[in-house]
Parts: C-alpha cells; sequence; structure tokens
C-alpha cells in the first residue's frame, strides 16, 4: 500500500512539473491580423489675435460615432474653438481640410462663416481622443465638423 501511494505522489509530481514545462504561444504570432493604426491627421490654424482652429490635414482612418453637436461657439482657455451645449459640456471641434482665419471669424471650405458667440447646429461625428492635440484642455472630447449652420 505504501508503495501504491509513492507511486501515485511521485506520478501526480511529474505530471504536474510536465504541465509548468508546456512552451507558451508567442502572443505576436497568435494573432494573424495585423493591427491597423487609427489615424486623425490634424493641423492647427491660428488667427491674428490667437485663436487656434483645428483642422483635418489627410485622410482620417479613426472611428467616428455620427451625430449633431447644438449649443455657441467659444474659444476656451487655449484659444482653440469650442461649441458649448446648453448642458455645460465644452467640445474641442475638427474642422475641414481648407478651413482658415478671417480675421478672427472661420472661413468654412463650403463659404460658410462662423464667430465666436454664434449659436450653431453643427453636423458631423465624434472622434477618439487625440494627445497630439493636447495644447486644447478638450482634447479628449473632440467633434468632427462636417456642416455647420448659424442658428438665428
Amino acid at each position: 500500500m505504501l508503495h501504491r501511494a509513492a507511486f501515485g505522489l511521485t506520478t501526480a509530481m511529474a505530471l504536474l512539473l510536465a504541465g509548468c514545462s508546456v512552451p507558451q504561444a508567442d502572443p505576436a504570432a497568435a494573432s494573424a491580423v495585423p493591427s491597423v493604426r487609427q489615424e486623425m491627421p490634424t493641423a492647427v490654424v491660428q488667427s491674428a489675435g490667437g485663436k487656434k482652429a483645428v483642422v483635418h490635414a489627410g485622410v482620417s482612418s479613426a472611428p467616428e460615432q455620427g451625430g449633431q453637436l447644438i449649443g455657441s461657439l467659444a474659444a476656451d482657455g487655449a484659444g482653440c474653438i469650442v461649441v458649448r451645449t446648453r448642458d455645460g459640456e465644452t467640445t474641442t471641434l475638427v474642422f475641414p481640410e481648407g478651413t482658415t482665419f478671417k480675421g478672427e471669424s472661420l472661413a468654412l471650405p463650403d463659404g460658410s462663416s462662423l464667430s465666436d458667440g454664434d449659436d450653431v447646429a453643427l453636423d458631423g461625428a465624434r472622434v477618439p481622443a487625440d494627445e497630439k492635440l493636447s495644447l486644447c484642455p478638450n482634447y479628449f472630447r473632440l467633434f468632427s465638423v462636417v456642416r455647420a449652420t448659424v442658428n438665428p
């Protein structure tokens, strides 16, 4: 009986040790799908008075969540153009490529013009935070503007 117990214990120890020595798969080799880097190329244009507008500077591969923002156009403490909604949320705006300043007003490529204090309806999409835009305090809350309408 003692012989069987010793044999059982030895067998159990051998199995435990064998389980610890099984080679692990390389995690990088386990994924056959290459990772896709999501990018949203941007640039910052600045007015003579120090206002800053983030604009697209190429094709974005960042995921988007379509929607509309309604609020008042303003510049935050760093001068970045934002929209303030009625519930107090402040969102940094990313304007279409080709947006420029004409004086202190924004001129969008479609010919529309936006000024500080305008009540606006913005069609577009929420986009992920972008640390490259950390010069704007709300770089973690971004909205890509497709169309802007000034409400009277």
